[in-house]
């Protein structure tokens, strides 16, 4: 496995600790910093060696974990975040979607989980709790996509994407390869005015088209 670089902002001392010491006992993940609030984060981030990702929850002190990622975003669009929380309300994941981040994770979730959600953004993906991404899909009714002239096959890859597969995932699913389902993904881009998977996956949540 490649080695992974992460920072935890988290406002529970307890929590806290017990995840750091969870995740540095995998492997290849290393929990170089951990941060109460994200005013103390996003003065690291302007200071030290940025992380490969960060876990971020979004019940902080002072400045909350919406309005950090936004800040982040700005300071260092190089950064990837993937949400930690309790909050699991439609309005939530998709203001932390729109902000940027590139995964929703619940508290709920076991290490193993994590783990897997952190590998997953690492490699270009995204990571949401099935919970999260049930919630997302059932209340979310679903339009003609005939604003953005999606197609039935790119909204399939988009349901895919908002259900946390990678490309190789997605290709195996949908029983086309990988090539097929870059250019897709391309299509999507284009169609929706995004540059990423996390912004396509934002985007087509809010419209309302997944």
């Amino acid at each position: 496995m490649i080695p992974i670089n992460i920072w935890i902002v988290e406002d529970d001392a307890g929590y806290r600790r017990n995840l750091r010491c969870s995740l540095d006992r995998e492997e290849h993940i290393t929990c170089s910093r951990v941060f109460p609030s994200c005013t103390e984060f996003l003065a690291a981030i302007e200071t030290d060696v940025h992380p490969d990702l960060v876990l971020m929850d979004l019940g902080l002190p002072g400045m909350g974990g919406v309005e950090g990622i936004r800040q982040l975003k700005t300071l260092a669009p190089d950064v990837t975040v993937i949400v930690l929380t309790v909050a699991e309300g439609k309005e939530k994941v998709l203001q932390s979607l729109d902000a940027g981040a590139a995964g929703y994770l619940l508290k709920t979730s076991t290490t193993r989980q994590i783990v897997n959600g952190l590998d997953q953004v690492f490699l270009g993906g995204a990571a949401l709790s099935p919970a999260v991404a049930k919630i997302v899909l059932e209340e979310i009714r679903k339009p003609a996509a005939g604003e953005f002239d999606l197609s039935e096959r790119e909204i399939e890859v988009l349901e895919l994407l908002a259900e946390g597969l990678a490309v190789k995932e997605i290709a195996g699913k949908l029983k086309i390869s990988r090539a097929t389902v870059a250019f897709h993904l391309g299509n999507i881009y284009q169609k929706l005015n995004v540059q990423s998977q996390t912004g396509a996956v934002a985007k087509a949540l809010r419209a309302g088209i997944i």
